[in-house]
């Protein structure tokens, strides 16, 4: 017997984001029942689930986040066994869902390319912290003429792909029509490029780039109010995405530094 269990989505923080592809569901056993979930995203997947439960117990635990691994079906999330035997025993949970694994602590301390092409010079119109978007966002703003060649700044799997919106503004409620690519890294963190022109993406669901392949074409579109292309890491939390500080590799891609706010950086490699 399969049956599906109630569960409540989160609204992201990140306000490009859709609801995540999953499915979260129950089989009766002999003295209780099986917690499976389903996963068909690009990345893994991570639910903070609070089971209510009479007469039960969860073998892998309550109130924590368990992560489900990308394109999984039927990963056991827990065993619900009776307390007390023939005496019956049922349970609700309450959940939220987000994308990849919220309990990572340690990412990868990588030095990332510049995300366009080799012998271009852009610069960092607002930076980490910035006064106009970025307050406590650790995120980039790359002034660039629309159809600029937008490179993979590190090796990934493209999560999502939003690229059919082609309108703008400068208030924040125009980041619903955000276009941008998401890519999931070996490490657990994202990397976000957005304000991609309409039909900018070069790339598709599912497939894996490499540094420096080209995943599209900056744009103009969304919560923007001039060209730019919009660029962060983060490690995705339950509630919130947690932005990171990274370092690039400039010039002739020896030396890699935090890029500054205001500053014009050169890539030679």
């Amino acid at each position: 017997m399969k049956s599906i269990i109630f569960v409540l989505l989160l609204t992201f923080t990140i306000p490009c984001f859709s609801q995540i592809k999953k499915n979260l569901y129950h089989e009766k056993t002999a003295n209780g029942y099986k917690v499976l979930a389903d996963n068909d995203e690009f990345c893994p997947i991570s639910m903070l689930i609070d089971f209510k439960l009479t007469n039960l117990s969860s073998s892998n635990g309550n109130h924590k986040i368990f992560v489900v691994p990308a394109k999984t079906k039927g990963f056991v999330i827990t065993t619900l066994e009776q307390v007390k035997p023939n005496s019956g025993g049922g349970f609700t949970t309450k959940s939220k869902v987000n994308y990849g694994d919220s309990t990572i602590t340690n990412p990868i301390d990588y030095n990332y390319s510049l995300p366009f092409q080799k012998g271009s010079s852009f610069s960092i119109f607002q930076g980490y912290n910035g006064s106009f978007s970025h307050q406590n966002e650790n995120s980039l703003d790359f002034t660039m003429p629309v159809g600029t060649s937008i490179l993979a700044a590190r090796d990934g799997i493209v999560v999502k792909v939003v690229e059919n919106n082609n309108q703008n503004c400068g208030v924040r409620s125009c980041a619903a029509f955000n276009n941008y690519i998401l890519l999931y890294h070996n490490d657990g963190t994202f990397s976000q490029y957005v304000h991609l022109k309409q039909n900018g993406a070069a790339v598709e669901e599912g497939d894996v780039v490499k540094e420096n392949d080209l995943i599209g074409y900056s744009g103009n579109i969304g919560w923007s109010n001039g060209p730019h292309l919009h660029f962060m890491v983060f490690i995705q939390r339950i509630d919130k995405p947690e932005t990171l500080k990274t370092k690039f590799k400039i010039n002739d891609g020896t030396e890699s530094v935090i890029l500054k706010e205001k500053t014009t950086y050169t890539r030679n490699y």
